[in-house]
């Protein structure tokens, strides 16, 4: 028996139902996507959080590291003779290298761009001394001046890295240079940065005068 025929315009009607039920699912999100807000990106932290001032870095880094390398190696001469101090053993060699290194680094702290020179509210060590500027003065002079602080600070990591291939040598007497050059480096800042109008009081005119060696001469640091 032969089946009865179905006109060829009912079935495109029906394939064309079906196909457009499978796509709707698709077709819904789309708009509907369209429609979403695109998320609100997070500003990326600050790649470094400031937290010390260079007062307080001086106090907790520089200083310690600077007088420890200082003590590390010297010459004194006593009444029995000239006494030589330098590390001997290796831990007292790798303490001197521990020491240079935090000098080093240190160095990079202080140039960092926002680095306050004292802490908020805080004072300048030594303020009311004569010749050493206030918190206000001082950060004053730190602003006009930076480029030269950032040289100094530079010049010490210069001096510092002498220092520590010295130690890695296991030379005393290249410490002792790269100590007098990280003294003078030291000095000139705190001439410009902290104690810029102490006066310093002449010598008396019989000062040396029963040695047999001629009397010494102040050369000032420049800033």
């Amino acid at each position: 028996m032969r089946s009865p025929s179905i006109p060829v315009c009912v079935l495109v009607v029906a394939l064309l139902s079906v196909s457009a039920c499978q796509k709707s699912p698709v077709a819904a999100v789309i708009p509907a996507i369209a429609s979403t807000p695109a998320p609100t990106p997070v500003p990326a932290a600050p790649p470094f959080q400031l937290e010390a001032s260079i007062q307080e870095l001086m106090d907790a880094v520089i200083d310690p590291a600077a007088d420890a390398l200082w003590d590390s190696v010297s010459i004194t001469q006593t009444a029995k003779g000239t006494v030589f101090h330098q590390p001997h053993t290796d831990e007292e060699w790798r303490e001197a290298r521990r020491h240079a290194i935090a000098l080093i680094e240190g160095t990079n702290l202080l140039i960092m761009n926002g680095r306050r020179l004292v802490a908020p509210g805080s004072t300048v060590l030594d303020q009311g001394t004569s010749g050493v500027l206030s918190a206000e003065e001082g950060a004053k002079v730190f602003e006009a001046k930076h480029a030269t602080f950032v040289e100094l600070a530079r010049a010490l990591r210069d001096a510092g890295e002498q220092m520590l291939a010295s130690i890695d040598k296991k030379d005393s007497t290249g410490m002792m240079n790269a100590g007098a050059a990280m003294d003078g480096i030291c000095e000139s800042c705190h001439l410009t940065f902290w104690y810029p109008n102490q006066v310093i009081p002449p010598l008396p005119d019989d000062f040396g005068a029963s040695k047999s060696a001629s009397k010494p001469k102040r050369i000032p640091l420049s800033p």
